[in-house]
């Protein structure tokens, strides 16, 4: 939300608000009648100045800081692409012109390449009511989401508003891990952690679930290590994907996503090969966590712009809420043979990529390096639920 106050006022409170939602990016509920596991707890829920190796950037293209963990979501630029379009009529300009400005500016608009129904911007001035006008629409758009609150907004005032939820079941649930997944970061310390995934007790069994995923980049290391691999969790979902990467950081998440998508487009995997062979494991880290942002360069910058002269940015603050797990029903019937071909291991427990886009698109609208377990779910041990099996037809 930007909030932009009368220009004779002796102090302007210009409120910029962003609230992203990238919700439920693995199976909420499975579709036949079966229990599902509990939501857990975020591991963390807070201002992001409180977290020690996670870093919120505004543009793909900001430098990448090890041992850190960087967060991009399209819903802050989607925001500013909207007020400099539809109220500015040209690229925002503050006084002092910061480089975050310059960024935001240079980069390319995001709003065509997310899923339409994922996506709700609007703008325009108080007085016009565009706040009753955007309580209406994302009630009808998005109609389990709380409604936005735009206090101190004065009648002479304008409002760029951006939410973004988007939402990626899986078409079969994958096994929560009953172990412990040790993550290792960058400097050698370890963390044991929750995950989901195709564990290695799993083998010879669930023959759809491992056609699920695709392989669609891999070197491989040794006889069942991995020493790079790009994975699509779920090949049919639709209109999203998620993309996992073991791959070494470059130095922004802009040349590091260029990397992965350039290696795909040069993959020699076919399609019939790219899912999981009989007995290859796949593990990946539960992620659930709430971040407030404040995107502190912006704030108290005047607006230099003809149609915003005189005002000034008093916040600028982005919200995302972001889940990664299985939760789903509990598959526990098994299988085995005793004729074992040598397993791959693509198992995330070291740094990694991830980011969500339209199936297709040029870009996406949610990138995270993973470089630390601040953000990642810790392992506890899990209660064996009621056996209810489902069949696999």
């Amino acid at each position: 939300m930007l909030s932009i106050g009368e220009k004779r006022r002796t102090r302007t409170i210009i409120v910029l608000s962003l609230v992203a939602v990238i919700v439920g990016v693995v199976l909420l509920f499975y579709n036949r009648a079966t229990p599902s596991i509990p939501f857990p707890e975020p591991v963390f829920d807070g201002d992001s100045r409180e977290l020690n190796k996670t870093k919120i950037v505004a543009t793909l293209d900001t430098p990448l800081q090890r041992g850190t963990n960087v967060i991009w979501c399209a819903s802050f630029l989607s925001a500013w692409k909207t007020l400099e379009t539809e109220l500015a009529k040209e690229p925002i300009s503050v006084q002092g012109n910061p480089e975050i400005v310059l960024a935001l500016n240079k980069a390319p608009d995001p709003r065509p390449y997310i899923p339409k129904a994922c996506l709700y911007v609007a703008t325009g001035w108080n007085q016009e009511g565009i706040v009753e006008r955007i309580m209406k629409d994302l009630s009808r758009k998005f109609p389990t989401k709380a409604p936005p609150t735009f206090s101190g907004i004065l009648p002479n005032s304008f409002v760029a508003y951006a939410y973004l939820e988007a939402k990626v079941k899986f078409s079969i649930p994958y096994f929560q891990n009953r172990k412990p997944l040790v993550f290792t970061d960058n400097a050698g310390n370890e963390t044991e952690l929750s995950s989901f995934g195709i564990r290695p007790e799993d083998e010879y069994a669930y023959f759809k679930l491992r056609k699920q995923p695709a392989v669609l980049f891999r070197i491989k290391e040794g006889r069942t290590r991995v020493k790079e691999c790009v994975v699509d969790l779920d090949r049919t979902s639709k209109p999203s994907q998620i993309i996992l990467a073991l791959v070494e950081p470059k130095s922004t998440l802009a040349e590091t996503l260029e990397y992965v998508e350039e290696k795909i487009v040069k993959t020699t995997i076919s399609k019939e090969h790219s899912g999981l062979g009989p007995n290859d494991v796949l593990l990946v880290p539960d992620m659930v966590w709430r971040i407030s942002h404040h995107f502190t360069e912006l704030e108290g910058s005047e607006f230099m712009n003809a149609k915003l002269r005189g005002q000034r940015i008093d916040t600028a603050q982005q919200d995302i809420e972001f889940c990664l797990n299985r939760s789903g029903a509990e598959l526990s019937s098994e299988s085995r043979l005793h004729m074992l071909p040598i397993p791959t291991y693509y198992v995330f427990n070291r740094p990694f990529f991830l980011y969500m886009k339209k199936r297709g698109a040029k870009l996406p609208y949610f990138v995270m390096w993973i470089e630390n377990a601040e953000l990642l779910n810790r392992w506890k041990p899990i209660e064996k639920p009621h056996q209810n099996v489902p069949s696999e037809d």
